[in-house]
């Protein structure tokens, strides 16, 4: 565990600094916040905005800012035009009047309006969000239900969420491709059926939603390494035994099931971690990897849930800032997540002593998604693998030895329909098909993807490529406790932020899980 430590002088102008860029002044912070009120919500994307005043805020490139009153958009020629003020950089006052100006010249929009442009809607951070119309929610504000675009795929029974798309990428400037294993679907015929949905109060913009496709040996399966290299592998070698602090946990690691292994944090540093330890009697000869299903706890979620909650009414500014590449703050930004740690996977000599083989990182607590790592040769009659990892921040369904058959031949397949409330949508699947668009969701929108494959679709491993990013919205029970000085501490000093944050989160560790899959949008509870 590591030792709590004092400031140094230069850590703490670096907070001081951090402080500074968060705390960006702006002229409208006494003015009446606006709130959207939101009930229980059927499943629609028809939202109606706020009937009071909306505004817009368009944080530019060069740093100044548009806060408009009276606004309109222009399709066609990408821009704006509204009646209100331009600020300056330090947030002075520069001119009252009516501006017009592209979309282009802007890094992040902010506003208290659902906007019916896509092209506005993917730079928008929705603010003054009001979770009155769900308990759970108000119960505890951090628990409400979040999720990047979720994928369903049939398991031969019924539709099950398979997939969570580029979890990480919560800002433009975040963009990324994700691949996710559909290691459970098994549609039927040679067309797969692949639900997306926005399940939570966010705005999702999705640039593509790709199936890749591989063939499968009779007897093995297709797996993919954390560098993206697909490799053909044998049958799953389950551990002799998988010994945890707990005691042993082989019969909650040795299948994918959904049983999961998974510890509580530590009640006074959510940095601690935990060592379990795997052996693996007679192994197979050839090349040898680990394969690990494993998804994340709520900690991550949480955590990134109370940043946005210290950044209170500075979270426009504070995004504007990274979205124009702030390098300072860009550096910054994954500090609680380094801090956290993924899974570090060590193999045992023969001489006995321990190395790092690699380290696993998984964003999302949503869908189990399967890695497997390539361990070097270790000889023997059995094998030992130990993970190291951060206690109470993971959650394990299946480690399994596999050998190694060679690399696999993958191929991309595109949507060649997608249907949304039970229709084709042809505007989807162009927006889908074209690399420099993007198809914008919001709360309760749902479509469905259809892709034809060459061949029946059990002989083949399938994994989606999806990319893109999403921007929550913010709640008014997050704003609440703005702190900016607790921001930049998440920021600037992680280890010490997850200490003191330890006891808070302990406290509610317990009811996260259930409140926060009670609270999805598409499953509002009254």
């Amino acid at each position: 565990m590591k030792t709590k430590r004092e400031f140094t002088c230069g850590r703490a102008s670096r907070l001081l600094a951090a402080t500074v860029i968060l705390a960006v002044l702006v002229p409208w912070g006494c003015a009446k916040r606006q709130v959207r009120q939101v009930a229980a919500p059927e499943k629609s994307s028809g939202l109606v905005p706020s009937t009071r005043s909306p505004y817009l805020k368009a944080h530019m490139n060069k740093g100044n800012v548009y806060v408009l009153q009276d606004w309109q958009i222009d399709q066609i020629s990408r821009s704006v035009t509204g009646a209100g003020q331009l600020l300056d950089l330090n947030r002075r006052l520069i001119a009252s009047d009516t501006f017009h100006f592209a979309f282009d010249s802007v890094a992040l929009f902010e506003t208290n309006q659902v906007s019916v442009s896509p092209a506005v809607a993917a730079l928008s951070v929705i603010t003054g969000l009001s979770i009155g119309g769900t308990i759970l929610c108000i119960a505890n504000p951090k628990s409400c239900f979040g999720s990047c675009p979720t994928f369903y795929v049939t398991d031969g029974h019924g539709p099950l969420l398979q997939a969570e798309g580029f979890s990480a990428s919560i800002a433009p400037f975040l963009e990324a491709t994700d691949i996710d294993a559909l290691f459970r679907a098994a549609p039927r015929g040679r067309q797969v059926n692949i639900t997306m949905t926005n399940e939570a109060y966010e705005t999702h913009v999705v640039r593509r939603a790709d199936l890749l496709i591989a063939k499968r040996s009779p007897a093995g399966r297709v797996l993919v390494d954390r560098d993206g290299r697909f490799w053909r592998v044998g049958p799953f070698v389950e551990p002799s035994s998988c010994l945890a602090p707990e005691g042993d946990c082989t019969e909650q690691v040795e299948h994918f099931d959904g049983r999961e292994r998974f510890s509580l944090s530590d009640s006074t540093d959510l940095a601690a971690k935990e060592t379990l330890e795997l052996t693996f009697e007679n192994p197979p000869d050839g090349d040898l990897g680990l394969a690990i299903a494993c998804r994340q706890s709520l900690l991550s979620t949480y955590l990134f849930y109370q940043t946005l909650a210290y950044l209170g009414n500075q979270i426009g500014p504070a995004m504007a800032t990274l979205q124009r590449g702030d390098p300072q703050m860009r550096q910054q930004i994954g500090s609680i997540g380094k801090a956290l740690g993924g899974i570090d996977v060590l193999l045992e000599d023969s001489a006995g002593s321990w190395s790092t083989v690699a380290t696993i990182h998984e964003t999302g607590p949503l869908a189990t998604d399967i890695r497997v790592v390539p361990l070097p040769r270790a000889g023997g009659d059995s094998l030992r693998v130990k993970l190291a990892l951060n206690r109470g921040h993971w959650r394990l369904d299946c480690l399994a030895l596999v050998e190694l058959a060679g690399p696999a031949q993958v191929d991309t397949v595109t949507p060649s329909l997608v249907r949304s409330h039970d229709r084709l949508d042809s505007a989807a699947l162009a927006l889908l098909l074209d690399p420099d668009q993007y198809l914008v969701t919001f709360p309760g929108d749902e479509y469905e993807l259809i892709y034809d494959l060459p061949g029946e679709a059990a002989e083949y491993e399938l994994f989606l490529q999806s990319r893109g990013y999403y921007l929550e919205w913010i709640r008014n029970e997050w704003v609440a406790e703005e702190n900016l000085p607790r921001a930049a501490q998440m920021l600037l000093d992680p280890a010490q932020a997850l200490r003191a944050l330890a006891p808070e989160y302990k406290a509610v560790e317990g009811e996260l899980e259930a409140m926060f899959w009670n609270s999805r949008y598409a499953n509002p509870q009254e």
